[in-house]
């Protein structure tokens, strides 16, 4: 029979270039939604009787395109998901994960990382998987599942390909690597069909994680349940008592001593609020993403209520013509931090931060001074609705879902402020 060996399409965990191996997954983003329609029109002209998927949903969205169009129901077998990343789940750091399936192919089958699976396990379901595939008497047969594990039964069980190009050629999202055989006679290479995208593969060079500014998209769709506002990812839990409030808090900070990354924490009561941010880049990395993921793992495990309605920051912005003149008066009479030229922050990071907007011309009739209020992307037009029947103007929204310029009854100015169409760190 003739297998097609797919790729799914690119995920936000892709992107940050987190382990994503366990159920359900992430989800496509909208470059794996394109590459998923496009395997429509590569695959036109190849005939498939079946089509498989991994229990992991990037897989079935991958493939649902191609069985609308082809008219055919999808089989989901759990043997093909993703090699387990065990204890590393949801982590930037690569190098353990590599270095066990490197193990593999240096003959040491047991290798694993704690909580994953060694060689004998992953290719005992990826087989039985695949043995399920050829007796149901396809002719031929498409099954989309996972790089690291595409990759590793390629060179375990595929013969007419050179183990150092199964190892070394780009395997990105929707490459279709095409095979005939069976499991009795075993398996010829036949083709590897690549598009031109980014590989998110390891083994390819990987950089320091602290050094990887994430966008705003990336970072808002790598920690789910967490909010990007200003610049930083942030997470309101409520909890029964303050005992289970400063409990929780207990268990955040031994997580962050075991990852070497630490978020800032605000307890009021049974409220916690917590914010991470890599502060030697001045932005959202995967770091961030990583330690935000296992705080979520806690707040689901404990109990915790995510209320992300409580989210706000709060920044002063004061228009001006000389920025430089203005700072060194309000830098005194506050007590704040200078961060950067046209930034002053409260030491205590309790109150609002100050900010001077360059003015091109003198602006005498409008208010020189005006709130941004940053809010959670998902819930600022519902913010901004609440503003205006409470009373408000709307000023502008030219540059909405960015921000919205909102003026109360006398005409004093607020800006509702998102991350989208602009980058994390602003």
């Amino acid at each position: 029979m003739r297998l097609y060996l797919v790729r799914h399409g690119r995920t936000p965990s892709n992107v940050a270039r987190l382990l994503d191996t366990a159920v359900p997954g992430a989800d496509l983003d909208p470059v794996g939604s394109g590459q998923a329609r496009t395997l429509v029109e590569r695959l036109d002209g190849h005939a498939i009787d079946a089509l498989y998927a991994s229990d992991l949903v990037r897989t079935q969205q991958t493939v649902a395109p191609l069985a609308e169009h082809r008219g055919l129901g999808v089989t989901v077998l759990g043997g093909l998901r993703e090699i387990q990343a065990g204890e590393d789940e949801m982590s930037p750091l690569w190098e353990r994960y590599v270095g066990s399936l490197r193990s593999w192919g240096q003959g040491d089958r047991s290798a694993k990382i704690p909580g994953g699976e060694d060689a004998d396990e992953f290719f005992a379901r990826y087989d039985d998987a695949i043995a399920q595939i050829a007796a149901a008497g396809h002719d031929a047969a498409l099954l989309v599942s996972h790089g690291a594990a595409l990759r590793m039964w390629i060179a375990a069980r595929v013969g007419g390909i050179d183990l150092a190009e199964v190892v070394g050629r780009r395997l990105g999202n929707t490459t279709v690597v095409t095979v005939e055989g069976s499991p009795e006679d075993g398996w010829e290479y036949v083709d590897w069909n690549e598009i031109d995208e980014p590989d998110e593969w390891p083994s390819a060079p990987t950089p320091t994680p602290e050094l990887i500014e994430l966008s705003g998209a990336e970072a808002s769709a790598g920690a789910p349940g967490w909010r990007l506002v200003a610049g930083r990812l942030h997470l309101v839990t409520d909890w029964p008592t303050f005992p289970d409030a400063a409990g929780f808090v207990a268990a955040v900070a031994e997580v962050a001593e075991t990852v070497g990354h630490h978020p800032d924490v605000d307890v009021r009561y049974a409220r916690v609020h917590l914010s991470v941010r890599t502060h030697g880049v001045g932005a959202v990395t995967p770091l961030d993403v990583d330690l935000a993921n296992r705080v979520s793992m806690l707040v689901h495990e404990r109990g915790g209520r995510p209320v992300p309605e409580a989210i706000t920051g709060v920044e002063v912005a004061i228009d001006t013509l000389d920025a430089a003149a203005l700072v060194p008066f309000w830098e005194a009479v506050l007590g704040y931090d200078r961060a950067d030229d046209d930034l002053l922050v409260d030491p205590q990071r309790l109150g609002p931060s100050l900010w001077f907007q360059e003015l091109d011309e003198a602006r005498p009739v409008r208010n020189r001074i005006h709130l941004d209020v940053h809010v959670a992307h998902d819930l600022a037009e519902a913010r901004v609705a609440a503003a205006l029947a409470a009373g408000g103007r709307l000023v502008s929204e030219e540059y909405a879902p960015s921000w919205w310029v909102l003026a109360d009854p006398d005409g004093n100015e607020a800006c509702v402020c998102t991350w989208q169409e602009r980058d994390a760190g602003e």
